[in-house]
């Protein structure tokens, strides 16, 4: 393991990014009341009384308008070796992975290196004629009628039905060393393989949405079919260092990390209650290996820059309809945050790696020292991430009144959050921490607090 001073300089370079002093990070002790006593509810399930305040926890993140409100960290990355959750600590982002590899095909089709309907034959040789009818926009959406490459996996009989079952209540150090491969792994090439070999799709294209993560995995392949690049090597130098997440990668079967690298040094563990054993650490499948749907790893402060230029490209844009200075800008937003329609022409609610939500209400504001009844809209993008005993959170949301007919919307009224969770415990419900930290700034009215939707059971 490394010295506690190599912590202390990662953390610093990470935060001086965001402008963030590592030893005054910006706090709500409202939050750190609610997260400390929800850590200490999750701790006492524990049989060993030795251990029962040490227990994997969260890092959270709250951003208000511009100005990030809230860092900080609960709990334990590594139960084994006590080490605390830190700014620094790394987390995979299970199916929030999924926004980064939307962004990576976004990026290419904005250059004309692809087009969103472009058919997926035009990349894969060997699919059934299927392929002629599915796109990649279909894919971005979840509308292909691809199966899931993870049934698909059941359905081969190489594995049995509860393999997953089982993964989670066997103790296992795979995390974070990443390196002990027990077989051949695996990989993305596979899943091609299995997709290729069926015959039938689970709906027309096009027609319903039905989530699949076999369908990010072929938009990875894409892009590094397109780039000749992995993602991975396509995504740090052409997103993540340019907006200084320097602790952000994804994971695949080419990745070696040395034993004193920080992607193991500053890498959690995660962990599973199992009854009548407390906390177990889990780690290993045979799937760990495959990624565009997930495997990004990431810790709290990238995401936090993340979440930052997201809402600056909003907030640019969202207030400037019809400038033809911002078209490209909001061209670019649309693609990530518009509903799509299908055939029957039900509305899709899922953009590119993001849930979606949309209302519209009435309030009272002051105007000229009255009382005067407008109309507001407000809208949430969201998503969590799953994998093992990883559990992640993302959302933000805006919300403004709506101008008179020909206008552009009043920068003064738009408010927007942002919030980010990580978790290494499988019993930590990132969603109810999201909803909960929402209400701290917006309130518990799903009328004012879009977030209020969200359904976390």
């Amino acid at each position: 393991m490394d010295s506690p001073k190599h912590h202390t300089e990662t953390q610093a370079d990470t935060l001086d990014v965001l402008n963030l002093d590592l030893k005054a990070l910006p706090n709500e002790p409202q939050i750190d009341r609610y997260l400390n006593k929800y850590i200490f509810a999750l701790g006492g399930y524990l049989t060993n009384r030795e251990k029962r305040s040490r227990v994997p926890g969260a890092a959270v993140m709250v951003r208000k308008g511009n100005e990030i409100v809230h860092v900080n960290c609960y709990g334990y990355a590594n139960l084994e070796t006590e080490e605390q959750i830190t700014p620094a600590t790394l987390f995979d982002l299970g199916s929030l992975s999924k926004q980064f590899t939307a962004i990576a095909i976004l990026g290419l089709a904005i250059i004309k290196q692809l087009k969103l309907n472009d058919s997926i034959s035009k990349f894969f040789r060997g699919f059934p004629l299927y392929a002629d009818s599915i796109t990649l926009e279909q894919l971005i959406h979840h509308t292909s009628g691809l199966p899931d490459y993870i049934d698909l996996h059941i359905a081969s009989r190489l594995v049995a039905e509860d393999w997953y079952q089982v993964a989670m209540t066997k103790p296992d150090d795979w995390y974070p060393q990443m390196a002990n491969r027990r077989a051949r792994e695996i990989t993305n090439r596979d899943v091609l393989r299995w997709i290729a070999s069926q015959k039938l799709l689970t709906h027309e294209p096009n027609t319903e949405f039905e989530y699949s993560n076999s369908g990010y995995v072929l938009l990875a392949e894409v892009v590094e079919k397109v780039t000749q690049m992995r993602l991975a090597n396509h995504l740090k130098e052409g997103l993540f260092a340019g907006l200084g997440m320097n602790s952000t990668y994804v994971f695949d079967e080419s990745s070696a990390f040395a034993k004193d690298a920080p992607e193991v040094v500053n890498h959690a563990r995660c962990y599973n209650h199992v009854n009548g054993h407390g906390f177990v650490p889990v780690g290993y499948t045979p799937l760990n290996f495959i990624y565009g749907d997930g495997n990004v790893h990431s810790t709290i402060v990238d995401l936090a820059k993340w979440d930052l230029h997201l809402h600056r490209l909003d907030y640019a844009t969202v207030c400037t309809t019809g400038d033809p200075s911002k078209r490209a800008a909001q061209n670019f937003r649309d693609l990530l945050w518009k509903p799509v329609q299908v055939e029957n022409r039900t509305r899709v609610d899922y953009g590119a790696g993001w849930n979606l939500l949309r209302n519209k209400y009435e309030d009272e504001v002051e105007e000229n020292g009255q009382l005067v009844t407008k109309k507001f809209e407000s809208r949430a993008e969201y998503h969590r991430g799953e994998w093992l005993g990883w559990r992640s959170y993302i959302a933000r949301a805006s919300r403004w009144q709506v101008p008179e007919e020909g206008e552009n919307i009043d920068p003064k009224t738009m408010e927007s959050l942002g919030i980010v969770v990580l978790s290494n415990n499988k019993q930590f419900n990132t969603c109810r921490i999201a909803k909960y930290l929402s209400q701290v700034y917006w309130g518990k009215w799903k009328k004012d607090n879009i977030m209020n939707r969200f359904a976390c059971e």
